[in-house]
Order: structure tokens, then sequence, then C-alpha cells
């Protein structure tokens, strides 16, 4: 499927924050910057993000004043039914689509605020559309395997990272609606829940290996962190027991079955993810780590702690600022291939050498030497800095 924005630009859009970060850490001269920039133009027009946030509001509320007003007069008789409600918001879709696209086209928007409203408003008049034309009579899981099969062309078109969430969103919840048919299925739910994970995860990482582009890279993040969420989240004791007890309708919740299993869950998957996000320099994966370390901090007080919460939020919090402390100052030297300092990524290399050639010849030809970093953490793990 062709996609919708110009994929150029939005590569250097990538590109010229690479270029901004050199010249702020005083590696490009002013002359120098200028020049890279000019390599790599982006036409779209982007506001700042006061202004694209009026825009998206401003946009929502035009188009529900407009949906409504048409609700009240012209069509207040066909939206009485389920099928009327239906059509109308099938023609609403296809207009707001074709809106978004002429505007895209000729106004050259992307993210703009107004773009972003287009977009989730004509999602959510094709969902209504189909729902409408099942009468709301499907089971629930369903309706979830329609949105996903409805967010996935239009993640493929637009890249939108918030797209990218409800599809995830969606994944989840049919999984999860599935398995709570079943008295099998509620025993079985963490497991359930942490297997479809690692199949997201694992899904999304093939996908970054497949298709390294910028255009992508938001989309893939927010899968990515949302499945290494959910996997911890699914193994956890606290989430487990109380989720038990909520399915259950419990007054109180109880000890759950494989109760050890859980605690060991709880533990391991915060330090697995902290240990192997730092050796595989996997930003997304070592800050997923940090929060889940904190939960558990959390589960365990939950159940077995007496501490007063005043004291205990200022004694991790005391903690927490004394090791982020510790931890610039002694990776302010590269130790193990880790460093406090941004560095390049490892996707940066190439166009680093290609800026090079194109900004920097007179440097090469006087034998003077640029140092670009001397850490090696290469960040997200889809190429961003750390």
């Amino acid at each position: 499927m062709k996609k919708a924005y110009n994929e150029t630009w939005v590569d250097n859009i990538e590109n010229r924050n690479t270029i901004k970060d050199w010249y702020d850490e005083k590696v490009l001269s002013k002359q120098q910057y200028d020049k890279a920039i000019d390599l790599f133009p982006v036409n779209f027009y982007q506001p700042n993000m006061f202004i694209e946030f009026g825009l998206f509001m401003f946009t929502n509320l035009a188009l529900s004043a407009a949906f409504g007003f048409l609700s009240i007069t012209i069509f207040q008789d066909i939206l009485n039914t389920s099928t009327g409600l239906a059509i109308i918001s099938l023609i609403y879709c296809v207009l707001l689509i074709v809106f978004l696209e002429y505007l895209i086209r000729k106004r050259k928007l992307y993210r703009s605020g107004t773009d972003n409203a287009l977009l989730y408003v004509a999602i959510g008049s094709l969902l209504t559309a189909i729902f409408s034309f099942t009468d709301f009579k499907w089971h629930i899981s369903a309706y979830f395997l329609v949105s996903l099969l409805v967010f996935i062309p239009f993640l493929i078109r637009y890249g939108d990272p918030f797209v990218a969430v409800g599809i995830y969103v969606a994944w989840i919840a049919l999984w999860f609606s599935l398995a709570i048919r079943y008295p099998a299925g509620k025993d079985l739910l963490p497991f359930i829940i942490m297997g479809v994970s690692a199949v997201g995860y694992f899904i999304t990482r093939w996908w970054q290996n497949k298709n390294a582009s910028a255009y992508y890279a938001d989309a893939q993040i927010c899968i990515e962190a949302g499945a290494l969420i959910t996997f911890y989240v699914a193994g956890n004791y606290w989430f487990v027991r109380e989720g038990n007890a909520f399915l259950n309708n419990l007054a109180t919740s109880v000890q759950i079955k494989f109760a050890l299993l859980f605690y060991v869950l709880t533990v391991a998957v915060p330090a697995v993810y902290l240990v192997w996000g730092l050796k595989k320099q996997d930003r997304k994966m070592v800050l997923v780590g940090v929060a889940a370390a904190w939960f558990d901090v959390f589960t365990f007080r939950f159940y077995f702690s007496e501490i007063p919460i005043e004291w205990a939020m200022t004694i991790g919090g005391a903690f927490l600022a004394s090791f982020a402390v510790w931890g610039i100052w002694f990776f302010k030297t590269p130790k193990w291939g880790l460093t406090s300092k941004q560095t390049l990524s490892a996707k940066d290399r190439d166009f680093e050498a290609f800026l090079l050639s194109q900004v920097l010849p007179h440097q090469t030809q006087q034998g003077n030497k640029m140092k670009f970093g001397d850490g090696e953490f290469g960040g997200s793990g889809s190429g961003s800095r750390y």
C-alpha cells in the first residue's frame, strides 16, 4: 500500500534531528549546520506543539458540530435505526478520508493536529458503521478482531503511532476476551497474555529489521513498548491476584494458583529487562525495566510492608535520585560499551560518513579529525539515542 506522506521528507526529519543534535554538541559549526540542513529538505507543515494541540481540538470540535447539526436536521429520522447510523457513518468516513488525503497532498500536513483529528474521526466513523451494521449483536471478541483488521491498513498508509497503540490494544483485548469465556481460559489467562505479548514483540522486531524507515519508527516503538509492558503485567503477582478476584467476583483477593511462579516472574522479568536492555543497548527495555522494578516495590508493599506510605515514598525517591546521580557520574567515562553521554547510534554511521563527505570536505583535506562521541550505546534498539 502506498504511503500517504512523502517518505523521503519523513526520513529527512530524522536526519535533521540528528544534525541538530550534532550542532548542539558543537560538532558542527553554524555554517556546516546550515549546509547540512539544506541537504535534507522537508516541506511539511509542522506547527509547534501548542498550535498542533489547538488545531487538533478545533478540528475535533468542528467535526463534532458538523455531524451533530446534520444529525438533528437532515439525518434525524435516518439515524433512529442501526442501518441508518451505519450508512451515515460510512459516508462520513469516506468524506473525511477524501478531505484528509487532499490536505496531505495539497497542504502538505504531517502530524499537524488537523490531519491527526481527521484520521482518528474517520477510523471511529468506519468502526461505528461496521458495528451498526451488526446491530451490536456480535460477541465482544469479534469487535476487537474487526477493530484490529480496520486499524492495520490505516497504520500501513499513515504510520500514526496512536493507530499503532490501537492495534496493540485490540490485539491484547481480543485474546483476553476469548480467554475469559472459558473457566480454563481464566486459569491460563496470565500465560496467554504473556504468550501473545511475546508474539507481538517479536513480530515488531522482525518488522523493524525489515523496514527501518523513520516512517514507521514511532509506531514500532509504541507496539514494542506495549508488548514489554503487557508481558510484565501478565506475570506480576499483584495484577494476577487482584485480576483473579475481579474476574471471579470475589469481595477480597485470595491466594492464587502457582503463587511461587508469579513471585519469581514479578522479580525476574524486570531484572531481565534491565540486564538484557543494557546488553543489547535497548533504551525502551531499560525504561520499562525501571518502571517494572518500581512496581515490584509497590507489589511487595501492598501485601507485606507496614512502612507508612509517606516514608516509603521519601526513602524510595531519595534512593532513586541518588542512584541516578551516581549512574550519570559513573558512566561519564564509558564502561562496558555504555556511557551517560549522548552518542551516535549504529544506524547513524553511514549517515555520518555521507554528511562528512558533503559538508566537511575541507576538514578531511586538512587532516582534522572529527570525534562524534566516545561511547557505543546505540539507544532504543531502533536507532534513537540513549
